[in-house]
């Protein structure tokens, strides 16, 4: 029933948030996180002296199933320093197909942002300790959500009870990535030694509130600006 009417709630309404990334207190960067019961976009632009010495800026889509939230179709279009891409990754019949490459996979299989869909879907003890097949860029990994508590967050005043979640991310497969380089979010988001934590609202329409990230030695804070 929860997810019947999160659905139906996702099908009138475009869930789009604003988000800061900081480090050590010094913003990078700004998101902007758009759900709806099918698919997920994420906008992201470094900002200030990040800006400067990193500058990125990079888009990435994609489609989903609505009943086991495995991915259709991914692309992004990467703007960060030299590195410019624009990829696109379909699954077709149990087949992940880029360019003329392909590789067989489970229907049921996730990506990464069909994981985060699902995270805002499911209830928070379905998803707890559960491990979940997901694809990134041609490698399939394993990941899964820990619920390490409840937390209660401030938002421009308000007080919001969120469930906090750890995610760890163990890759399954020794195949070869579609491409030899990728983005420093793809990259960092499934490295073996990134620290992930996700607080979730509790009621409403679920929206990821704040999420904590160690990458590289550094400590990424992404916090939504919008009410």
């Amino acid at each position: 029933m929860g997810r019947l009417f999160l659905t139906f709630i996702t099908s009138i309404f475009l869930i789009g948030q604003n988000y800061n990334v900081n480090v050590y207190g010094i913003s990078v960067a700004n998101a902007n996180l758009v759900m709806d019961s099918a698919t997920v976009q994420l906008n992201y632009k470094t900002e200030g002296i990040a800006n400067v010495i990193w500058p990125a800026k990079n888009a990435y889509s994609t489609w989903f199933d609505t009943t086991h939230f495995a991915f259709n179709k991914f692309t992004k279009k990467i703007k960060q320093g030299p590195l410019n891409q624009s990829i696109t990754i379909k699954m077709e019949d149990g087949m992940l197909e880029y360019k003329k490459s392909s590789k067989k996979r489970a229907k049921s299989t996730h990506n990464l942002f069909s994981l985060m869909a699902r995270l805002r879907s499911d209830s928070a003890l379905d998803l707890d300790t559960k491990w979940l097949e997901f694809d990134h860029e041609g490698v399939l990994y394993n990941s899964r959500f820990l619920l390490a508590g409840q937390d209660t967050l401030s938002l421009n005043g308000r007080q919001i009870p969120c469930n906090h979640f750890r995610m760890d991310i163990r890759r399954s497969s020794d195949e070869s990535p579609f491409y030899d380089e990728t983005d420093r979010l793809m990259r960092y988001a499934v490295n073996e030694n990134t620290v992930r934590q996700i607080w979730v609202e509790q009621n409403g329409i679920r929206r990821i509130i704040q999420a904590n990230i160690i990458a590289n030695g550094f400590p990424f804070e992404i916090v939504i600006q919008n009410d």
